[in-house]
C-alpha cells in the first residue's frame, strides 16, 4: 500500500494555478521507464514530494541511478502544457487531481500502479464518496438490460453507493443512465482525452454526467481513443470502487480484464447469473465458479461489502400505488402474479386477470413506472415482486 503524500500543496489544480506546479506534475507522465513505483521509491529516496522531483539536482538524480535521458525528460519542456492550460480555462469544472492531492481518491490511491494525475469534468466533490462498479457487455441481451436496470436502481435507492462506469456501449451507458435517473451519484472513466465524446452516440449523456456527475480520464485532453487505452481504464474503474459488479459479459471481453483488475486489488466482484444459452451470461458464470458473489439482489452486494444499510419499510400496496379496497388489492397482486420473468403476451395476462385491455394497459404502465414490470415487444417481464 503506497503511503499518504506528506504535504498537499492544493487539493487540485485549475485555471489558476502557476504554470510551473501544472508543469511539474504533467511532466512526471513523460518521462521514459520510469513508472510510478520508481517516482515513489525517487521521491523517498530524495525526501521530496512527487510535483518536488523536477526541482532536484542532476546530481542528486544520477546518484540514485537516474539516465541522462531520464533527467533530461524531466527537466525538459512539458508536451502539450498550452492544450492543458486551454482546457483548464474553459470551464470552472475542469480540474485535474494530482496523486499528493488531498482530493485524490484513497482506494485509488491503493492500487499498484495508480494514476498519477486525473483530468476531471464535473463535480470534483463526488471522488469523496464511495462507488460501486458496474461493468458488462456491450451488446447487451434484453435479460442484461433489465438485470442491470433494476438492480443499479436497487442499489442506489437502498445505499449510499454511486456508480462508475466505463460510458461504453450497453450495460456501461445503462448504469450511468439509471443512476441518474435516480439522483445517485455517477463518475465515467474514459479511455481518451477528457474533451472527446467516445462512442458519438452518447455526446447527451456525456454532457449529462458533466452537469451533474463527473467525467474522469487519465489522458491528455484531445487524446483520441485506441485500443490499448481501455485496459488501463478498466483499471481505474475498478480501482475507483468498493466492488465491481458484472451484470453480462463473455469470456474474452474487457469487462472481465475489469473483473480481474478488481481481484488483483483485492476488492469484492459480483456476478450475475444469466441463461445458460446466452453466451454474454459466460463470463459471469466463470466468475461465479471462480469465487465471485452470486448476485441476485442488492442483498448479496451489500452483505458482501459489509455495509450498513436502512431498508424502507413500505407496505406492498403502498408500494405499488394502490391502497383502496381489498378488491383492487387482490386485482393487483393478481396482475403481478399474471406476468412471468419471461415476455408475457398482453392477451395473455388479459385471460389470465380477467381485465379489460384499457384497465390493464394503464396499471401495467404504472408498474412499469415503478419498476415493478418492464415491456417488450412480446408482451411484459415481471422484474420484482
Amino acid at each position: 500500500m503506497v503511503a499518504e503524500p506528506r504535504t498537499t500543496p492544493c487539493k487540485l489544480l485549475n485555471s489558476t494555478s502557476p504554470d510551473n506546479l501544472i508543469a511539474n506534475y504533467m511532466v512526471l507522465t513523460q518521462i521514459p521507464k520510469v513508472g510510478f513505483k520508481t517516482l515513489v521509491k525517487t521521491a523517498a529516496a530524495l525526501s521530496c514530494e512527487l510535483y518536488e522531483l523536477r526541482d532536484q539536482t542532476q546530481a542528486s538524480l544520477t546518484t540514485i541511478g537516474w539516465s541522462g535521458a531520464q533527467i533530461d525528460a524531466l527537466k525538459g519542456p512539458v508536451i502539450y502544457l498550452h492544450r492543458i492550460k486551454y482546457w483548464l480555462s474553459q470551464s470552472a469544472s475542469h480540474s485535474i487531481v494530482c496523486f499528493d492531492n488531498t482530493a485524490y481518491p484513497a482506494l485509488l490511491r491503493q492500487i499498484s500502479q495508480p494514476p498519477l494525475v486525473l483530468f476531471c469534468a464535473g463535480n470534483v466533490e463526488l471522488l469523496e464518496y464511495d462507488y460501486l462498479a458496474v461493468v458488462g457487455s456491450r451488446r447487451v441481451s434484453r435479460d442484461g438490460q433489465l438485470n442491470t436496470q433494476a438492480l443499479v436502481a436497487s442499489i442506489v435507492t437502498n445505499s449510499q453507493l454511486g456508480i462508475v462506469s466505463g460510458l461504453a456501449l450497453g450495460v456501461d451507458a445503462l448504469a450511468h443512465q439509471i443512476c441518474l435517473q435516480h439522483q445517485g451519484n455517477t463518475i465515467a472513466v474514459l479511455g481518451c482525452g477528457i474533451n472527446v465524446v467516445y462512442p458519438a452516440r452518447h455526446k447527451a449523456l456525456f454532457a449529462q454526467i458533466k452537469d451533474v456527475g463527473l467525467l474522469l480520464s487519465e489522458f491528455m485532453p484531445g487524446t483520441k481513443p485506441e485500443a490499448h487505452f481501455f485496459p488501463r481504464r478498466n483499471r481505474i474503474i475498478s480501482g475507483l470502487s468498493l466492488g465491481t459488479m458484472v451484470t453480462e459479459a463473455q469470456i474474452k471481453s474487457g469487462t472481465l480484464l475489469t473483473a480481474n483488475y478488481a481481484i488483483e486489488q483485492d476488492r469484492e466482484v459480483f456476478a450475475v447469473p444469466g441463461n445458460i444459452r446466452n453466451p454474454n451470461a459466460k463470463g459471469c458464470h466463470w466468475l461465479i465458479k471462480q469465487g465471485a458473489t452470486l448476485t441476485e439482489s442488492v442483498d448479496d452486494i451489500l452483505d458482501g461489502l459489509g455495509l450498513a444499510y436502512k431498508k424502507q419499510a413500505i407496505d406492498k400496496e403502498q408500494s405499488i400505488g394502490f391502497v383502496k379496497n381489498n378488491k383492487q388489492s387482490l386485482a393487483t397482486d393478481l396482475l403481478l402474479d399474471s406476468v412471468d420473468y419471461d415476455s408475457t403476451p398482453i392477451d395473455v395476462i388479459a385471460m389470465r386477470t380477467s381485465m379489460s385491455i384499457p384497465d390493464l394497459l394503464a396499471t401495467l404502465l404504472d408498474y412499469e413506472m415503478r419498476g415493478l414490470v418492464a415491456s417488450t415487444s412480446q408482451g411484459y417481464i415481471k422484474l420484482r415482486e
